[in-house]
């Protein structure tokens, strides 16, 4: 009877993969990248604008803090 020709050892296989973003060259793909990342920034600048408004009209004009108070108070009040 023959041999069968798969007849040598296995010795496995190697692969390797790297994805080079950003890098790459693929102007569509860079180009929605950068509108997204451009879209982010904006978003984060109007969010701190936002936090900037609440503090001053509303946070910096504060002369008691009553939630801060009543914690404390109870604090105090448990002798803890």
């Amino acid at each position: 009877m023959a041999k069968s020709p798969n007849t040598t050892p296995f010795n496995g296989i190697s692969a390797s993969f790297t994805y080079s973003y950003p890098n790459w060259n693929n102007n569509f793909a860079n180009a929605l990248f950068n509108a997204a990342d451009k879209e982010r920034n904006e978003a984060v600048q109007d969010e701190l604008a936002w936090l900037d408004y609440v503090e001053n009209e509303f946070i910096s004009e504060m002369t008691e803090y009553p939630e801060a108070e009543q914690i404390i108070k109870n604090i105090l009040d448990r002798g803890v």
